[in-house]
């Protein structure tokens, strides 16, 4: 283990007197000489929106701004700055594929070995258009979008960040890896989340149905309406909202689940089960069927109980206040 680390304290250190000495004459092929030299990124295009129904786009690390324009036609433009020998290099890729426009970035080979590229943006300015499908996918760039309609949306991001506003649409799907979820005024007829270890948070929705998952992170919902499912591993889970007047079914491995309602359930059936997590309501409307000494099992209504809550715990609490 003490010569593993003895070799590699000598390797790092002779890759550094070779950076110091004449780092252009051994890497030149990874183009480190203008590494310093900025120069600025602007590529566009413009298209009739008319002419599509379908939207691909797809980038690597650059992020990702979809707005609403003030025309009748679509504008995609690249801005941010590179290293001067490979700014030029950087395009912006844009193809017409039938009713499908598709949208990506074109980088040269090598560009992740140093250089520094900073700040690449993609933005798309459309009209309020109703699309077949929209599919936005980024890889560790942020994506923002704050206006988007069609049928069927796809937004994932696998490192990066991301932000839905004014999104509306049938079908809506949310995917993030280690990044962070934040969605707020949609609306759709089903909603699906899902996160790895970011955190997810909705905000102002209304749907038919909406379902989350995530690993590590936490999930805050508030301000909705809709029929919910989710389950969460280690993260907590924070419904905050006027009333339940939908089917809920969560789950929870060690963190806890907190209901937060801001005036007593008119009408709700209540079914808690936890492990070593422990179940408490405290409205004074709830009556009781059953409810051990230790709080892991819990099950009563509020008036004729017509909608459920159904509620699973590991190690975490669960509160209906």
């Amino acid at each position: 283990m003490r010569k593993s680390t003895g070799w590699l304290i000598v390797i790092v250190g002779v890759l550094l007197l070779i950076f110091t000495l004449n780092p252009t004459k051994y890497f030149s092929g990874i183009q480190l000489g203008n590494i310093l030299n900025m120069e600025e990124i602007n590529d566009e295009e413009v298209f009739p929106a008319e002419d599509f129904q379908q939207l691909q786009l797809h980038t690597g690390s650059t992020n990702v701004n979809v707005i609403q324009g003030n025309s009748d036609q679509i504008k995609v433009s690249l801005q941010g700055k590179a290293s001067t020998n490979l700014a030029e290099q950087i395009k912006l890729k844009a193809e017409p594929r039938g009713d499908t426009l598709v949208l990506g970035v074109d980088y040269p080979q090598g560009i992740n070995l140093g250089v520094q590229i900073r700040n690449v943006e993609m933005i798309l300015e459309m009209p309020e258009k109703q699309w077949k499908t929209a599919v936005i996918e980024s890889g560790s760039g942020n994506i923002d979008i704050a206006q988007l309609l069609g049928d069927q949306i796809e937004v994932k991001a696998s490192s990066g960040n991301v932000r839905l506003t004014h999104v509306s649409g049938d079908k809506l799907q949310v995917y993030t890896g280690s990044g962070n979820m934040s969605i707020e005024e949609i609306r759709a007829e089903s909603i699906m989340l899902k996160a790895g270890s970011g955190n997810i948070r909705a905000e102002q929705y209304t749907a038919a149905s909406l379902s989350f998952q995530n690993g590590s992170g936490n999930v805050e919902l508030d301000s909705g309406a809709s029929e919910l499912q989710g389950k969460s591993g280690s993260g907590d889970i924070l419904i905050v909202t006027e009333d339940l007047a939908h089917n809920t079914d969560i789950q929870a491995g060690s963190g806890k689940v907190t209901i937060d309602l801001v005036q007593m359930p008119s009408s709700l059936e209540v079914d808690y089960q936890g492990g070593s997590g422990r179940g408490s309501v405290e409205w004074d409307g709830f009556q009781s069927e059953v409810n051990d000494q230790n709080g892991k099992r819990l099950k009563g209504m509020f008036g004729a109980g017509e909608a459920l809550l159904k509620v699973r715990t590991g190690s975490g609490n669960f509160t209906l206040k």
